[in-house]
């Protein structure tokens, strides 16, 4: 879900784990291998394919001729960081896959001895198929957008759906969180509240904050260690 297209929702996050304020080169580390490449009509082959794209900066006086050739400082905004993230879906029409599954396989030679067994087989038809639909078929195009307020380790993710959520999450990991020893987590109500001084610190606080912050579950089901997170 987009800033510009009418509608507005918020998930938002805790960073945890930062115990420098990252420089421009060190969120750049690993941004490239993650950028969004140019949509593909005939090789792509996944149900969905993510990847970051050029957000639109207010800041940015050359947003057109930077598109293609963009980095994290292209993303700077007041006390934060815009992040977008663009997402592919392609799928299969079930009734069209599985007709085509059942010709390919009535067409195929008779099976010899040492073939696999069958079930085997009719997985590497349909998976074969799958693929080249996949291949044939348009994506379906979304952009999410996200602000990352590194000072205060906060993010703003600008949807609720659970599958931008995820891709955001998965993307977010690679990118930044493992390179840094950085972890996100959703914040769900009554944890709005804290303030994000007490999420840093929070044996400082009290020590039901403490339990709260090493049994919270990050991405994938890990547990948040706010002085090593576990990546």
């Amino acid at each position: 879900m987009s800033l510009q297209n009418g509608s507005f929702s918020l998930t938002r996050y805790q960073v945890l784990g930062r115990t420098k304020r990252l420089s421009v080169a060190e969120l750049n580390q690993k941004l490239h291998g993650y950028q969004a490449r140019p949509i593909s009509l005939q090789s792509a082959a996944r149900e969905i394919d993510y990847g970051w794209v050029l957000p639109d900066n207010p800041e940015l006086e050359d947003f057109v001729d930077r598109q293609t050739a963009w980095d994290i400082s292209d993303c700077l905004y007041e006390d934060g960081v815009l992040l977008r993230l663009r997402i592919e879906r392609r799928a299969v029409p079930g009734q069209l896959l599985q007709e085509i599954v059942k010709q390919r396989w009535s067409e195929r030679k008779p099976p010899e001895e040492t073939e696999e067994p069958q079930r085997v087989l009719k997985k590497q038809v349909l998976d074969e198929v799958k693929e080249e639909l996949l291949r044939m078929s348009l994506p379906s195009v979304s952009y999410v957008d996200a602000f990352w307020k590194d000072q205060e380790d906060r993010i703003y993710l600008f949807s609720q759906s659970k599958m931008a959520r995820e891709a955001f999450e998965d993307l977010f990991h690679k990118t930044f969180g493992k390179p840094h020893k950085i972890g996100i987590f959703r914040l769900l109500p009554p944890l709005l509240g804290i303030s994000p001084d007490a999420w840093q610190s929070p044996a400082e606080h009290n020590e039901y904050l403490q339990r709260i912050v090493h049994t919270l579950p990050v991405r994938s089901g890990r547990a948040i260690e706010t002085e090593a997170p576990p990546f």
